[in-house]
């Protein structure tokens, strides 16, 4: 693990974080310091700028601003300050539990390349639908459940594929969502003198398939209906494949959905998996998904197009594996596949 140091303050219940320090833009927050409980990161903790900066003789610079890339919180914080993350523009991932109670005004304000959230819920309110709605781009969210809560979701949300790989012993199911962008425009009523704003975008439809901070996977799944023909090509992509690789509280419905929509776009998907080099999410697609040898050869030409004779070769592979028979031989030089 990198090196990492701390400013920071004891409040009634625990510790404030006020900065950090390290040589990466990748912090872990600790559970404790001086065997308190780190519960809070003070306002303007990661902003590039903040009032009082706090006296640190480690010699670490601070991670602020847009040196702030990754942030991994504990179960022990319970409140984010106001305008955290301001203008933290390389802010990328954030990991956190769903038990925090307060989140001051404008902590998201400025991450517009927040895109991976991974969310460890327990057991009372959730946070995830407070913090989606201040990210207005588009976000994958890892969600896990601890062991208790997990139990008491339907049986039926376990089936057609094993549980993930766990970070943890208590982690016993997960699932990964997509959430689209949406943006906001300013209206201006001339003859009332009013400002209104309207919101755009499939994305605020999807942030609104909560009820009680819990998320409704059947809302969730319903949009896709008429989401497909109104969101970017990758999001659905992305949201395809995330709910048929880890299909948590999935209908027979939506599975059949999803899955024909992938299909007719496969040779996309691949090539954006490739382009993203997401070697698991392509694996995933020609092991798990591709139910015919012509579905594998869509995901071989988009090798080919992008000469990317490593996974190129993986496929091939797969390809004859799973389909025994002719080999084909492809031909990076655009002459596509040959039986030899």
């Amino acid at each position: 693990m990198e090196e990492q140091s701390f400013a920071f303050e004891k409040v009634d219940k625990g510790i404030r974080i006020l900065r950090c320090y390290g040589a990466s833009g990748r912090v872990v927050i600790p559970e404790e310091l001086e065997g308190l409980a780190v519960t809070e990161l003070a306002d303007y903790a990661f902003a590039e700028e903040m009032d009082g900066e706090p006296e640190h003789s480690g010699g670490l610079p601070c991670i602020c601003g847009e040196a702030l890339e990754e942030l991994y919180l504990p179960r022990t914080i319970r409140r984010l300050g106001r305008y955290v993350f301001y203008n933290c523009i390389g802010f990328r991932k954030l990991s956190f539990y769903s038990n925090i109670s307060y989140m001051g005004a404008g902590g998201f304000t400025g991450c517009g390349k927040l895109a991976h959230l991974v969310c460890r819920q327990q057991t009372g309110p959730s946070c995830l639908r407070e913090i989606l709605q201040d990210l207005k781009q588009s976000v994958v969210v890892e969600c896990y459940w601890d062991g208790p809560l997990a139990e008491g979701l339907s049986s039926g949300s376990r089936n057609r594929q094993d549980e993930p790989e766990r970070s943890s012993e208590r982690e016993k199911a997960g699932c990964c969502l997509v959430y689209p962008e949406f943006f906001e425009e300013a209206v201006e009523n001339t003859p009332a003198r009013i400002i209104s704003t309207q919101t755009h975008g499939m994305g605020i439809q999807y942030r609104n398939t909560f009820q009680n901070t819990r998320i409704i996977f059947s809302e969730y799944d319903k949009l896709f209906e008429t989401g497909k023909y109104n969101m970017d090509l990758t999001d659905n992509i992305k949201m395809s494949a995330a709910r048929l690789s880890c299909p948590w509280e999935l209908s027979e419905t939506a599975e059949k959905e999803y899955s024909f929509w992938l299909r007719q776009h496969i040779r996309e998907g691949a090539a954006y998996f490739l382009e993203q080099e997401q070697r698991e999410a392509l694996k995933w697609m020609a092991e798990s998904f591709a139910e015919t040898r012509e579905e594998l050869e869509q995901m071989i030409q988009a090798a080919g197009d992008r000469k990317n004779t490593e996974l190129l070769s993986v496929l091939m592979d797969i390809c004859h594996r799973r389909f025994p028979g002719k080999r084909k031989r492809f031909d990076l030089f655009g002459k596509g596949c040959h039986d030899v």
